[in-house]
């Protein structure tokens, strides 16, 4: 699946804020059923990247962590007619700047899982639908968990199948 989010609002430390404009791509493959409630899937993020020119930071890729520690992501149907579909992406990845304050490049971790939501798909694949993300998410040098630097305070991704 085909991602792109502009206008991703990003803060750091030692910059302020700033914005960014992502595009890539998204794989997932189906784990398992949800057999609960109307049913569903749970789906495992297989890749993932996407990347962003900015003027100062060279350029920033977002793409999936090197560990496999990340919850499965649910698509349930909530709605039998019209068929509503809601999915939760739960992401843990790593960022790396081209350039980073300071001097040189730099990998950041997301100190939290985050999640990009839609509670309103009416088909899945997506084509051309948005997702949130939940709550703004913290990154903190590799190794240093506990030293924010930077936070993703919004970001909004268009999804999109091209088969």
């Amino acid at each position: 699946m085909s991602m792109y989010a502009v206008n991703v609002l990003f803060r750091v430390d030692d910059l302020g804020e700033v914005t960014l404009d992502f595009k890539g791509g998204l794989k997932v493959r189906v784990e398992k059923t949800i057999s609960s409630g109307l049913g569903g899937v749970m789906l495992k993020i297989i890749g993932h990247e996407v990347s962003a020119d900015h003027p100062v930071f060279g350029k920033v890729t977002l793409s999936q962590a090197d560990i496999d520690t990340t919850p499965l992501s649910p698509l349930e149907l909530v709605k039998q007619l019209p068929p509503t579909f809601q999915n939760t992406i739960y992401h843990d990845f790593k960022c790396t700047f081209g350039w980073w304050p300071g001097g040189g490049s730099m990998v950041l971790r997301n100190t939290k899982t985050a999640a990009l939501v839609n509670n309103a798909l009416t088909v899945f694949p997506p084509q051309g639908s948005v997702y949130h993300l939940q709550e703004p998410m913290d990154l903190a040098p590799l190794g240093s968990p506990d030293k924010v630097v930077a936070t993703f305070k919004e970001m909004h991704f268009t999804v999109t199948h091209n088969p």
